[in-house]
């Protein structure tokens, strides 16, 4: 199972190397934009199978990054497999973010059914690194124009490379960038303060530099490579300096860039006056990225549908099964074998707790509780979870101690199996239960068949 951790400096050195040879060219593959948007993203990570796994928490939803390879030989299904396992036992939706085009045809071929979706606002604008170093040919007058003034107007103004030495002209330009900012919306301001934070710490990692003109700092940008793109993650000036925004582009990309292909100046955040600008640069061409969202078969279930036997109905647990399966789900000895301790995730929960998880669990899709009616009495519950996002999902049944020994289990089991193969269409459905669990390797014998054991666990399984 991944275990993540958040981006610090015991595996700085690890992430930015992933990230150093990561040919994606999208900026959210890069180590300056995790720690620059690191109190938005709350990025964590982990490594599996020669890749790293990068998870975000964003929107009220956990999102991954596509795998990158950190090692000659990796395994990108294997890693994309890690994330499955993840994502069951978490009770999470498999969301992707922020995949580059390229991936996003490997994702739609692995998976039964999938929602993609993209933004015009979150493309990316690439260029070539020789275009913006030499602005040569007509489409590119408007620039060298600009320039001229710039050097006309200002001489001696000069490009140097950002250290700790300029922290003092730096702090400067923050307070007058700052009061003469003309972007005044919420996002535009949280930008520029993740922005400032990022220069103040003179990353290593990072390519900076900054334009000097009379002793002060009228402009810097700061670039980080990633395969063969420079990611340009800061590119800040103070506007009354005419031309001074072209002219900051070309010095940057003649001091770093002669080693990449392309540089990546991101998104326009849907900004009307950042997008004509960087429309008339010349992009190569627009990276478009995409959300893709896997769904579970539950997603063809609009509400949980009722299934009947000769003596049981199975339904959506409601306000009055509250006592008894409250009941149901705070019995250690009964649940002793049910492979779940609730006190993991509330180790003091209340009375609503229990069916608010089932209701948040059907609600995205990841499991699906029925309550086992006798004579409209809730007797125990079924529940279809461990969908792998692949055609299976295991079954789990549990009964109320004094419900026990009528057959209950066996005849709920059989509803949910048919459900769930016939009527959701997954092609296998699997249990287990615990060696010593005498009554429920009988149920499970009965209706599936054996499908393998450890020391443990014995596993069955079904399908069609």
């Amino acid at each position: 199972m991944l275990t993540f951790s958040s981006v610090n400096r015991k595996n700085l050195d690890s992430v930015r190397r992933a990230y150093r040879y990561c040919d994606y060219r999208v900026s959210d593959y890069s180590l300056g934009t995790k720690l620059m948007w690191k109190p938005y993203l709350h990025p964590e990570v982990a490594f599996s199978n020669g890749c790293m796994i990068v998870k975000n928490r964003y929107r009220g939803a956990v999102r991954f990054d596509y795998p990158i390879p950190c090692e000659e030989t990796y395994d990108l299904a294997g890693a994309l497999g890690e994330i499955e396992q993840y994502c069951m036992a978490h009770y999470i939706p498999l969301i992707f973010s922020d995949v580059p085009e390229a991936k996003v045809g490997d994702l739609a071929a692995r998976y039964r059914a999938v929602s993609i979706s993209s933004v015009r606002s979150d493309d990316e604008y690439l260029y070539l690194a020789e275009d913006l170093a030499r602005f040569e040919g007509k489409h590119y007058a408007g620039q060298r124009n600009h320039i001229r003034r710039f050097e006309n107007a200002y001489p001696g103004a000069s490009f140097k490379i950002l250290t700790p030495d300029a922290y003092p002209l730096l702090e400067r330009f923050i307070a007058r960038f700052s009061y003469r900012s003309p972007q005044k919306s919420r996002e535009a301001e949280t930008e520029l303060k993740y922005a400032f934070d990022l220069l103040r710490k003179f990353p290593k990692w990072a390519c900076a530099g900054y334009l000097e003109y009379e002793g002060e700092m009228i402009a810097v940008s700061l670039g980080e490579i990633c395969g063969d793109t420079m990611i340009l993650h800061i590119e800040k000036a103070l506007y009354e300096y005419e031309g001074v925004y072209p002219a900051l582009v070309q010095a940057f990309a003649r001091s770093f860039c002669s080693a990449v292909r392309y540089i990546n100046r991101e998104e326009d955040t849907g900004d009307s006056g950042l997008r004509r600008s960087k429309m008339q640069y010349r992009p190569r061409t627009m990276l478009r990225k995409y959300e893709v969202a896997v769904k579970t078969e539950l997603a063809a279930w609009e509400k949980i549908p009722v299934l009947h036997t000769e003596r049981l109905t199975l339904s959506a647990l409601g306000e009055n099964d509250r006592a008894l399966y409250n009941r149901l789900c705070l019995d250690d000895e009964r649940n002793r074998y049910w492979g779940y301790d609730y006190r993991t995730d509330c180790p003091e929960p209340d009375e609503e707790y229990f069916l608010a998880e089932t209701r948040k669990d059907f609600e995205t899709k990841t499991a699906v509780n029925w309550a086992i009616r006798s004579n409209g009495k809730l007797v125990g519950e079924a529940l279809l979870y461990d969908f792998d996002y692949h055609g299976g999902a295991q079954v789990g049944i549990r009964l109320l101690s004094d419900r026990e020994g009528r057959g209950f289990g066996g005849e709920a089991l059989c509803a949910v199996l048919h459900a769930a193969l016939y009527g959701l269409g997954l092609s296998v459905v699997r249990a287990k239960c615990y060696r010593e669990n005498v009554k429920s390797y009988r149920m499970l014998s009965a209706h599936m068949e054996r499908a393998g054991e450890d020391d443990t666990f014995f596993y069955f399984a079904t399908g069609v």
